[in-house]
């Protein structure tokens, strides 16, 4: 069991040095839900390091809603500027 608390602390180390936003948020919500397991998991469960670790994972979705909704935007973009840019070539 201890070794989810290795596997989250890991997994933050290397979040640390994403430059992809999305592969970042990934990886925290991975990690904070190995955090939430294992305080859950304890004889007496920590609830209240849960509830943040849960907080935690609601907050990064949020944002990985947020960035897919970016990159969506940024594609229907671009693709309109080509679509554009063939109809005035012709």
């Amino acid at each position: 069991m201890e070794s989810l608390i290795y596997a989250a602390n890991g997994m933050y180390v290397f979040a640390y040095f994403m430059t992809d936003m999305l592969r970042m948020r990934i990886l925290t919500v991975t990690a904070a839900s190995c955090l939430a397991t294992y305080f859950y998991c304890q004889p007496e469960p920590m609830l209240t390091v849960v509830g943040w670790n849960v907080f935690f994972i609601t907050l990064n979705l949020v944002q990985i809603a947020r960035v897919l909704r970016s990159r969506k935007m940024k594609r229907l973009n671009d693709s309109g500027a080509m679509v554009r840019s063939n109809a005035a070539a012709t």
